[in-house]
């Protein structure tokens, strides 16, 4: 049995800057800016601050984490990104109330 923690954990108060690359997950409530690699999970909980670029296989935002980064989730075992938008002329899943609201976001009349 390993003693080592099966995540790493970035604790408030605790400012990191530079590159971080792991296998591991990542808890954040701490704050971290600069380019932040992990084969794991990302969680960014409440307080914890990601600035940059994130290339994760998997990232939660709890209410009250904030991340200002260039994202990119990854398939488990393989370099490819996980596709999150939909294409030009797919249906949209999005109620008809929020949907005003995204086309507005994205600049669609």
């Amino acid at each position: 049995m390993s003693s080592f923690p099966s995540c790493l954990e970035i604790h408030p108060g605790i400012v990191l800057k530079g590159q971080l690359s792991m296998v591991k997950d990542i808890v954040l409530t701490g704050r971290f800016e600069g380019d932040l690699r992990t084969e794991g999970q990302l969680t960014v909980s409440a307080g914890g601050t990601a600035i940059g670029t994130i290339e994760a296989g998997a990232l939660v935002l709890e209410p009250g984490g904030m991340v200002e980064a260039r994202v990119e989730i990854k398939s488990p075992g393989t370099s490819q990104p996980v596709p999150v938008s939909r294409r030009k002329g797919q249906p949209s899943n999005w109620p008809m109330s929020l949907k005003k609201l995204k086309d507005m976001a994205l600049g669609q009349p």
